[in-house]
């Protein structure tokens, strides 16, 4: 009778652990609890995304075809593309779908090719990965791409960054994590119904398309990016509209990228009431006429202030751009050829104290978390204190730095002086100032006319909040080009280390997300996932062992689990008997 009440009650406490399970399931079905317990918050959403997936207005679908036998960086990747699209479908689980595929599934070579072919038409690119295991090496073509479709509309993303065909751990680390800033931008640009208009300012010398060919590129996928001329036309940069008091700007934004001659004062005024209208600016500027290809044709050269007519605009938006130089200890280096050695010419490749590289030490969101930006012949920049603006310096020089006054002699030889930049008494020099407020009008007091004439034109004097970002250089905005072949490379290219290494693209495409208050944007893009490597050579020296414990340890542990569990059971009877 005992062991019959043992066995009820046993079974009872069954049937009650079951019922407690299915009760738990089934109010789990209603409720979602999720911890994200990474030290980077890798499975948490920032608020940015979270909104992008609650405000999607209809069905947004990607085919990811980073699938099948992936190497284990690449895996890594479609594991965090996948684990990214589950998260966003927790907020969204209705308009947001997706699907893995593979392209080189099919067997037969031909298929697979032309399978290949249509999605390189379709705008996505491949990656060759060359593996070795057990010392053969193999070439394997994989696709680390989607493709976004919405409302009959598609759109290429490509989740590995590279320029090249290749990957290797660090590329897909950075891919890793950029990926949700690439994801949701892709899914923003594919359902946005408005792109803010952005404008390059062309007719005083400015960069060209080819030499701003890689920075419109950029903007494109988040703006409407055309080129605009002044020639004294009041309605270059806005309009006027019937029976409105005021004139309405036809962009959002205007870039003026380099300028070599001098601005009239009926464009500087266009300008002025394009930024009173609540346009923002981004001004990147040569106040010195520094020319590299003269230097490397003569040896040195001589660079004197350069007059673009636009200094009391600045001066309006609170900063003025000096006449100076800087070098800088921190800095690129340069390719010329030295001294003559028996027949031959030696290139070498020195520090060129005029080409910094800054590296960002600020918190703002437009340089946290960039690479180091590459600036050529830049000069200093004061703040004007404004009682309706206030100023932050994004970009400084290092701590060991000179500044030249005008006229500076450029020579090739600084790289042999010693030039106690480490004893520097002007360190850290602002080359980069973002003012941001209500300004005044730089013609506040200049323009000599009625007011009923003022009124006509729609003049303002106060502007509306707005923001204006200033850079003494011009070339840190300009890629490098190729005019025989008509090419230009990546802004950020460094052409000895044949790669993108400056983070001048990733700080004017933060900029302009920062002046047309798409922070969002810049939050995602400053993200920061740390991927975990194994080391190559220890795994594949431990290979054996560690299989030996993936496989043996469970079946050893379960074994071991059993008999403990037969001993107590044993006991446990043997004491009831007794």
């Amino acid at each position: 009778m005992k062991t019959q009440s043992h066995r009820s009650r046993d079974l009872m406490t069954l049937l009650i652990g079951i019922g407690c399970v299915l009760l738990v399931l089934f109010i789990g079905s209603f409720t979602r609890l999720r911890a994200d317990l990474t030290s980077e918050k890798r499975y948490t959403l920032t608020p940015a995304t979270e909104q992008l997936m609650d405000s999607l207005p209809d069905v947004v679908f990607l085919k990811v075809y980073l699938s099948g036998e992936l190497p284990a960086d690449l895996r890594k990747l479609s594991e965090a593309t996948r684990e990214l699209l589950d998260e966003m479908r927790v907020r969204n689980a209705d308009l947001l779908q997706y699907e893995f595929v593979d392209p080189s599934a099919s067997p037969d070579e031909k298929t697979r090719n032309e399978t290949y072919a249509q999605l390189q038409k379709l705008g996505l690119q491949y990656s060759s990965i060359r593996t070795k295991e057990k010392g053969a090496e193999s070439e394997r073509i994989v696709w680390p791409c989607a493709m976004v479709t919405f409302r009959g509309k598609t759109m290429p993303l490509q989740l590995l960054k590279t320029q090249y065909r290749t990957a290797d751990a660090d590329m897909v680390n950075r891919s890793v994590n950029n990926l949700e800033f690439e994801v949701a931008s892709a899914i923003r640009q594919i359902t946005l119904q408005f792109k803010p208009r952005v404008a390059f300012l062309d007719g005083h010398g400015e960069l060209d398309g080819l030499q701003t060919g890689d920075i419109t590129k950029a903007l494109e996928e988040q703006y409407s990016v055309s080129r605009v001329r002044i020639d004294n036309k009041i309605t270059a940069l806005s309009d006027k509209v019937e029976g409105g008091r005021y004139r309405v700007n036809k962009f959002e934004a205007l870039i003026i990228a380099k300028p070599d001659s001098a601005f009239s004062q009926r464009d500087a005024y266009v300008i002025d009431q394009f930024v009173m209208n609540g346009g923002r600016v981004l001004w990147a500027l040569d106040p010195m006429n520094a020319n590299l290809d003269s230097l490397r044709a003569k040896q040195y050269s001589i660079a004197t202030p350069l007059d673009l007519g636009l200094d009391e605009l600045l001066f309006a938006y609170g900063v003025r751009v000096n006449k100076d130089m800087v070098l800088d200890q921190q800095c690129a280096p340069i390719q010329f050829y030295a001294a003559q050695f028996g027949n031959q010419q030696k290139l070498e490749s020195r520090p060129f104290p005029f080409e910094p590289v800054v590296v960002p030490r600020s918190a703002h969101p437009i340089v946290n978390n960039i690479d180091p930006v590459h600036f050529k012949f830049v000069s200093t920049i004061d703040t004007i204190g404004t009682d309706s603006a206030h100023s932050t310096i994004l970009l400084t020089s290092s701590p060991y730095t000179r500044v030249l006054r005008n006229p500076v002699r450029i020579s090739l030889a600084v790289v042999d002086l010693d030039l106690r930049l480490d004893k520097s008494t002007t360190p850290d020099k602002p080359v980069a100032v973002l003012t941001e407020g209500v300004f005044h009008s730089a013609f506040m007091d200049r323009l000599v006319m009625a007011d009923s004439a003022k009124a006509s034109m729609g003049n303002r004097e106060t502007s509306r909040p707005t923001a204006s970002l200033v850079i003494s250089d011009g070339d840190v905005i300009a890629n490098m080009v190729d005019r025989e072949k008509g090419m230009y490379y990546m802004l950020g290219y460094d052409r000895m280390a044949r790669a993108k290494v400056y983070g001048n693209r990733e700080f004017f495409v933060n900029a302009m997300n920062y002046l047309l208050n798409d922070k969002s944007l810049i939050s995602l893009r400053s993200r920061t996932i740390t991927l975990r490597q194994l080391d190559p050579e220890k795994t594949t020296r431990s290979r054996g062992l560690w299989q030996l414990v993936n496989v043996g340890l469970p079946v050893l542990l379960s074994m071991l689990g059993g008999l403990l569990f037969f001993y107590i059971r044993r006991r446990r009877y043997a004491t009831v008997a007794a």
